[in-house]
C-alpha cells in the first residue's frame, strides 16, 4: 500500500522510538531534582521522607563535588557513577564525617543507611527515565551489597526491669520517661507515633491508643490495646502534665514542648548505664523496645497475624523476622521432638 505524498513524513515526536532517535534536552542536576521532589510532594508523601530525599541527594552532591567529578547535567549519572558512590558509601565513608557537632567515632555507615541512600537516587533515576527526562534508568542494574543478616539482640526481661527502674519517678522528668518505656513495651508503637500521642487518643474505657490515620505509617487508622497497668501509667502523666502545662500531648519536654525523639534516645542511653547494661552488646533505642514487644509476643503464643496488624507492618514477612525462639525453647524443643531422644539411645560400652 502506497503513502500518500501529499500527508508528508511520518511524525516522529511521538513516536515511541522518538526517545533513541534523538536526545533529550539538557537538565541540570538541581532542576532535575527540583522536578522530582514537586512530582513527589504532589504525591503527598510525608515530610520525613520529602526530608530524606533532599537530605540523600545532597549527600550525593556533596560527594561529586569533594571527588571533582564534573557533573553538571542529569543524563551524565549513569551505571558506573552510582557504582562508585556505592562503593564510597560502603568502604570509604563514616558515619557523621561530614555533620557538624557530632562526634566522629571512625565506624563505616551501616548496611541500613546505604540501601536508604541507594534507594533514594533509583527512585530518582527511575523517575526521570520515566518523565523522559533521560533515555534510560542509570540505576536499573545497580544493586545494593549483599551483607550478613544478624539475630537482633533483645532485651530480657531482667534488663527491662532494670531500665524501667532507672528513672527518678519523684520528678516530672522520671514519671515521663518510664511511662513511654512501658508502652513502647506494652505496644511496639514506633517512637514518633508514640511522640505525636495527645490525650484524645487514649480510649480508657476500650483500653486502648486509637491512632488516625494521619499518625500512621502506612496512612490507615489503628487500634492498640493498653494492658491495664500502663493504662494506668498513662492516666497518671497525663494527670502529671495538665498539672504544670497547658498542652494536649502526653509526653512533653521541661518546658511543655512536644518531646524530640533525640532527646529520648539521650535519657534512655543514659538509664542504660544506670541500668548497667552493656550497649555495645545490646544496643538500647526506642527501636529495641518494637523489637522486645515482637519478640515477646511471639514466644508467648500471639498470633503472627494480629501482631502484623497491632505493629502496622506492611509486609507480614517483616513480622515473620520476630519468629524466633529463644535458645532455651530451641533445646526444650529439641529434647522433646529429636527422634534419637523418641529411640531413647543407651550407652553402650
Amino acid at each position: 500500500m502506497s503513502i500518500d505524498p501529499r500527508l508528508g513524513k511520518k511524525a516522529v515526536i511521538n513516536s515511541k522510538n522518538s526517545r533513541v532517535n534523538k536526545p533529550p534536552v539538557g537538565t541540570t542536576l538541581e532542576m532535575a531534582f527540583d522536578l522530582f521532589y514537586s512530582a513527589k510532594r504532589s504525591e503527598g508523601l510525608r515530610e520525613r521522607t520529602l526530608s530524606d530525599y533532599r537530605s540523600y541527594w545532597r549527600y550525593f552532591n556533596e560527594w561529586l563535588a569533594k571527588y571533582g567529578y564534573d557533573i553538571t547535567d542529569v543524563t551524565q549519572i549513569n551505571a558506573e557513577l552510582l557504582r562508585e558512590y556505592l562503593g564510597y558509601m560502603t568502604h570509604d565513608h563514616t558515619r557523621y564525617e561530614d555533620v557538624e557537632d557530632r562526634q566522629k567515632d571512625g565506624k563505616p555507615l551501616s548496611n541500613a543507611t546505604v540501601t536508604s541512600r541507594l534507594r533514594a537516587l533509583q527512585t530518582m533515576c527511575k523517575f526521570w527515565a520515566e518523565e523522559d527526562i533521560v533515555n534510560e534508568n542509570a540505576a536499573a542494574r545497580v544493586k545494593a551489597p549483599r551483607h550478613d543478616t544478624e539475630d537482633k539482640t533483645v532485651f530480657t526481661d531482667n534488663q527491662l526491669d532494670a531500665l524501667l527502674a532507672a528513672p527518678d519517678t519523684g520528678s516530672y522528668v522520671g514519671i515521663r520517661d518510664r511511662t513511654a518505656m512501658l508502652t513502647l513495651a506494652d505496644t511496639g508503637l514506633r517512637i514518633n507515633e508514640l511522640l505525636a500521642l495527645e490525650t484524645p487518643h487514649i480510649d480508657f474505657s476500650a483500653r486502648c491508643i486509637r491512632l488516625p490515620a494521619s499518625l500512621n505509617k502506612n496512612r490507615k487508622p489503628r487500634i492498640i490495646p493498653l494492658s491495664p497497668a500502663v493504662l494506668r501509667e498513662l492516666l497518671r502523666l497525663i494527670q502529671e502534665t495538665s498539672a504544670h502545662f497547658d498542652t494536649t500531648f502526653l509526653f512533653v519536654s521541661n518546658y511543655g514542648e512536644p518531646l524530640q525523639a533525640n532527646h529520648f534516645r539521650k535519657q534512655l542511653r543514659k538509664y542504660a548505664t544506670q541500668a548497667g547494661i552493656d550497649t555495645k552488646e545490646t544496643r538500647v533505642s526506642p527501636h529495641r523496645f518494637r523489637d522486645y514487644f515482637c519478640t515477646s509476643y511471639l514466644v508467648n503464643g500471639g498470633d503472627l497475624f494480629t501482631l502484623q496488624r497491632i505493629v502496622a507492618h506492611a509486609d507480614v514477612k517483616t513480622t515473620q523476622g520476630y519468629v524466633k525462639p529463644s535458645e532455651g525453647a530451641i533445646r526444650d524443643n529439641h529434647a522433646q521432638f529429636s527422634p534419637i531422644s523418641r529411640l531413647n539411645v543407651k550407652r553402650r560400652g
